[in-house]
């Protein structure tokens, strides 16, 4: 399943000899979304609908966002709820999720840490989903990763952008990691956010496709380091872009010993877990992941792995701006 899917390094190169053997499957993915897409008339939900979502795979920065613009948003709502598919979940009916009764296994690790910002919901119908959120009090839904799902209509679309990888080799998958073309992306948007240090390429090229599209900002800030005795650390994590994550690590300071990746939403074994914790101690190092990870680690060796917290930082109030203008008035 796409949701396991471990990045491909060709993924990130134009001139690979499996993306141009892979093209004409991804012309036929596109073309078949674009059916499925377009036969679907949005529902519209009784409160304003932000969308946060990205045109790549995985890796973006949709999760911190989505935490972000719920904080954003009670400047001006009171009860913004979350919905999300609960990837990773095999629970496919509306449910409310509560991390103390729920396992990611049931709803999905994304949406485990949703559920300590707002509400959360998990369906694979995303209107059931709504109508279910506002019943029990929500004023206001962000919905997370739904720019291919045209299910709800949206009265904000927020494309989330990592500046170093981009539109990745900016083919369709499974030549590429596009879900669909940053034409059709950035030209359904409202607001683009682009995550991480400058890319003047990249906000070029998104103004070429749309040049009024208002582009912000933000950075991933680490809020509570890990004190490491001896500096010496082995990371691991499963996520779309693993790259980001290394490179926090990085740029925290650690000596990093080893950096081992998984696919995005990998389930853990124990035997994995077994491991990295002994390939850990062997080398003197603590083992590090994200709380996406952790929350998939079972409870026995949770006291064996540390975790870096890390916050989305916008770089000025313009995204709150841009954002409470569009739907503070729709409240």
């Amino acid at each position: 399943m796409l949701r396991f899917l471990r990045t491909p390094k060709f993924w990130n190169t134009e001139d690979s000899c499996l993306v141009k053997i892979l093209d004409p499957v991804a012309e036929l993915y596109s073309f078949i979304s674009n059916i499925r897409l377009n036969s679907i008339t949005p529902v519209k939900a009784d409160v304003p609908v932000v969308c946060v979502g990205n045109v790549v795979l995985g890796g973006a920065g949709k999760t911190p966002t989505v935490e972000l613009v719920c904080n954003l948003l009670r400047e001006k709502f009171q009860n913004p709820h979350i919905l999300t598919a609960g990837y990773g979940g095999y629970l496919k009916n509306v449910v409310r999720v509560d991390p103390k009764l729920h396992s990611y296994l049931q709803v999905g690790d994304e949406a485990l840490l949703s559920a300590n910002v707002a509400p959360t919901w998990v369906g694979r119908n995303r209107v059931n989903s709504g109508k279910a959120a506002v019943s029990c009090g929500a004023d206001v839904l962000v919905m997370d990763d739904g720019f291919q799902n045209n299910s709800l209509e949206k009265d904000l679309k927020i494309l989330v952008v990592d500046s170093k990888q981009a539109f990745g080799n900016g083919h369709l998958f499974p030549a590429g990691a596009l879900r669909e073309t940053p034409v059709t992306g950035v030209k359904k948007s409202d607001i683009v956010l682009v995550i991480g240090d400058r890319n003047e390429e990249l906000e070029n090229n998104i103004k070429a496709i749309k040049p009024a599209i208002p582009i912000f900002r933000a950075r991933l800030d680490v809020i509570s380091p890990v004190a490491v005795e001896n500096n010496r650390i082995v990371g691991f994590c499963g996520l779309g872009y693993p790259q980001k994550f290394r490179k926090t690590l990085l740029e925290c300071g650690y000596n990093l010993i080893d950096f081992v990746s998984f696919s995005d939403h990998h389930p853990y074994t124990i035997t994995e877990i077994q491991k990295l914790i002994n390939g850990a101690k062997s080398v003197d190092a603590t083992l590090i992941t994200t709380r996406k990870d952790f929350v998939k680690i079972p409870a026995v060796f949770k006291n064996e792995i540390s975790v870096i917290e890390i916050k989305l930082v916008p770089e000025d109030d313009g995204f709150k701006t841009a954002i409470l203008e569009r739907i503070g008035s729709l409240g």
